[in-house]
């Protein structure tokens, strides 16, 4: 792992509180954000270019941060949930907050498997409902407490039973670390000219998230650096009454884009990258609404 890739990883694992654990005293993780990257345009930085209704301004590539694969079975217990996972079987990577490293007993670098209520419908049946003992994902997480690269603990992520909380010693299993992979779902930022306002003479961007070619939904994307976590929202719009042109967007996933002049009677755009968006990791949120209606 290089330094510069350790300090992102430590911000991201500093910011775990930002991204509020919702949970009461339970053993709660989070993955592993991704990492975007920027992606070779084929504009050069600082030089002008014309862009219409449509155009991609610039992209940011999606990298998976981590893929972890164990390299030898392992056979495993807690409660009334067992597993068997095969070598070659890919975990995923989480972060968790200091609380449930509290409740656990332990830290480190730690791979979780998949949810044990899904497994089956019997074995949901089994477990419960929400106000059961155990919370809606059930998951053995692996830990590696010393970075040897061997995980030698495993613990219930999603028990709330405090009996059932704490992670127990295991054989220690050899794992494999890629750093940086090409993502599954292909995904990628773009951004794209969304509209001119010829009334007005403003012009509208917007940071699109692709999955699979496909455009993703998203309320905002959750960045961190050293000063913090930080939102970006997907629209961007000049607005030359209040602020004439150039206007300089500064902080586009890192990214700084200029808007030298609009002319939107003919719908297009003078635009410049000074800066291409910057490696580091993401977390794209989705703020869903849930509405109560009270009859009397």
């Amino acid at each position: 792992m290089s330094s510069e890739f350790g300090r992102r990883f430590g911000r991201a694992v500093a910011a775990v509180a930002c991204l509020a654990f919702l949970t009461a005293a339970r053993t709660a993780v989070v993955p592993l954000p991704e990492t975007v990257i920027p992606k070779e345009s084929e504009h050069p930085l600082r030089e002008p270019f014309t862009v219409r209704k449509g155009d991609v301004v610039l992209r940011g590539e999606i990298l998976e941060t981590e893929i972890v694969t164990v390299d030898a079975p392992i056979s495993v217990a807690i409660a009334k949930f067992t597993d068997n996972v095969a070598a070659g079987t890919r975990l995923e990577p989480v972060l968790a907050s200091q609380r449930t490293e509290r409740l656990t007993g332990t830290d480190g670098r730690m791979y979780c498997g998949e949810n044990q209520r899904t497994r089956s419908k019997f074995g949901e049946y089994m477990i419960g409902n929400w106000f059961s003992k155990y919370d809606t994902e059930v998951r053995f997480c692996f830990v590696d407490g010393d970075g040897d690269r061997r995980l030698d603990r495993v613990f219930l992520s999603g028990a709330k039973d405090k009996a059932e909380q704490g992670a127990i010693p295991i054989e220690p299993v050899p794992y494999t670390v890629r750093m940086m992979q090409p993502d599954d779902t292909h995904g990628e930022f773009e951004l794209r000219v969304e509209k001119f306002k010829p009334e007005t003479n403003q012009m509208t961007m917007r940071l699109y998230l692709r999955r699979n070619g496909q455009d993703a939904s998203y309320s905002y994307v959750f960045t961190v650096d050293a000063l913090g976590g930080h939102q970006t929202y997907p629209e961007f719009k000049t607005n030359p009454r209040k602020k004439p042109y150039p206007v300089v967007f500064s902080d586009i996933l890192g990214a700084e884009v200029e808007v030298m002049s609009v002319d939107a009677a003919q719908g297009t755009a003078q635009v410049k990258v000074n800066r291409p968006i910057r490696m580091q990791m993401f977390k794209p949120i989705s703020i869903t609404y849930q509405y109560i209606f009270i009859y009397y």
